[in-house]
């Protein structure tokens, strides 16, 4: 019996895990795509971990806190650190795989970002979890079957205190017409007239009891009996608990403008500095060695090669992590980006004009074979029209390196195209 209990904890652990899971799915949705860290979905995922360890039919005892309480941490923590940037990167077409990921958090700003939506997270899922936590130790304490405990019960009722003594105690404080915050009474008067009613023993815990339970309410030490809150969860615990959420969400803003406004001051010199002279560097080396059978990019002076840190900041951390080099020009008309893919990324094994057909998309797409320094190379082009009026066109080319392909993009003006045969050395 001892082992078959053992079971359904571990059981039951799963369908919280899951569930936890589960609940985060809107949370992981609204944060990709709404642009927004709506933490108050927070509470989905306590919610669905709950139903998910009792659609087990695991035991509900003491451990059943503890256990939804890790269950949420763990589905904050991976979906924080784990799902979302692998989401984010997905979003921006850029390729998932482990290299990737750890690049992404060798960023400071991106990963200071993320321990900032962390933090505010955790603050908000406390809220919800200490609220679920307090009455599920209640239900339990009252001995209520697993299968009769919910999150949030209406029914104040218990063994040892039935609905008909609740009643006569309302009683005691309807007779005083101490049933608003604006009518009360003294706890003498109270007692006086439930030991009419009750031995001495019950009458003091029935009492305690209600007041615990927030339907004896105490103002200006005098009290009065809440009709709303014996009929409601929500008056009982949803009130204080909205100011518990208001406090918590007022420090965890100001927490998260602090670290903002940190991070912004202390980066704030080297930001302006790329700004104004990052494109208008001469100084810096215009050549770029791809690493692969001697090929090398050789810009001409108008167009320069960003390190990392400032391709992050012109473009976000999705373009510094995804991309071995980006080049541009000072009026942004002119880019090259260009970055490797592992061919072990794919289920099937492709030709260099397969990969590149699958890489836009367009599988009648026309894709030229060309020679430049002495390297063979596939190239496909597009035009397209930017919101200024002007066209542009995009050259893609791809070159086989064996185990990857190397993927090369030259974007510029239609009217000023990028001279790639004078670029590849």
């Amino acid at each position: 019996m001892e082992e078959e209990v053992k079971n359904n904890y571990v059981l039951g652990a799963l369908g919280a895990l899951v569930g936890a899971f589960i609940g985060a799915i809107p949370w992981i949705l609204m944060y990709v795509f709404g642009n927004m860290m709506y933490s108050l979905l927070a509470i989905l995922i306590v919610l669905c971990s709950f139903y998910g360890y009792k659609l087990t039919k695991a035991k509900i005892d003491k451990k059943v806190p503890v256990i939804l309480s890790i269950a949420s941490f763990i589905s904050i923590t991976v979906t924080m650190f784990v799902i979302i940037p692998m989401c984010l990167m997905a979003k921006e077409g850029m390729p998932i795989s482990m290299e990737d990921f750890v690049t992404l958090y060798q960023y400071d700003e991106f990963t200071s970002a993320m321990i900032q939506d962390y933090i505010v997270a955790l603050l908000f899922c406390l809220v919800v979890i200490g609220g679920i936590v307090y009455n599920l130790n209640k239900q339990i304490k009252e001995g209520k079957e697993s299968k009769d405990i919910k999150l949030l019960s209406n029914d104040v009722s218990n063994e040892v205190f039935s609905n008909e003594d609740i009643e006569k105690v309302k009683a005691v404080f309807e007779k005083s017409d101490a049933m608003t915050k604006n009518h009360t009474i003294s706890k003498e008067l109270v007692m006086e007239e439930l030991y009419k009613e009750f031995d001495e023993q019950k009458a003091n815990g029935i009492f305690n009891y209600l007041k615990a339970q927030r339907i004896i309410k105490k103002k200006s030490r005098q009290y009065y009996f809440s009709e709303k809150a014996q009929k409601s969860t929500w008056h009982r615990y949803g009130i204080t608990s909205l100011k518990t959420f208001v406090i918590v969400m007022v420090l965890a803003i100001i927490i998260a403008g602090v670290i903002i406004f940190v991070e912004n001051d202390t980066n704030n010199d080297n930001l302006n500095e790329l700004q104004d002279s990052a494109l208008t560097d001469t100084t810096r080396s215009n050549v770029y060695d791809v690493g692969v059978d001697n090929i090398k990019l050789e810009f001409p002076e108008d167009i320069v090669i960003l390190t990392q840190e400032e391709t992050a900041y012109y473009f976000g951390e999705m373009y510094a992590s995804a991309y071995d080099c980006l080049a541009m020009s000072s009026d942004f008309s002119k880019m090259v980006m260009v970055f490797s893919d592992e061919k072990s990324n794919y289920d099937v094994e492709y030709t260099a004009e397969e990969y590149l057909k699958a890489a836009l998309d367009n599988a009648e797409i026309e894709v030229k074979e060309q020679e430049i320094s002495g390297h063979t190379f596939y190239m496909a082009e597009q035009t397209y029209e930017e919101d200024d009026g002007n066209s542009y066109v995009e050259a893609d080319y791809v070159y086989d390196a064996g185990d990857r392909f190397i993927c090369m993009i030259f974007d510029s003006l239609e009217s000023d195209r990028i001279d790639v045969s004078q670029i590849i050395k």
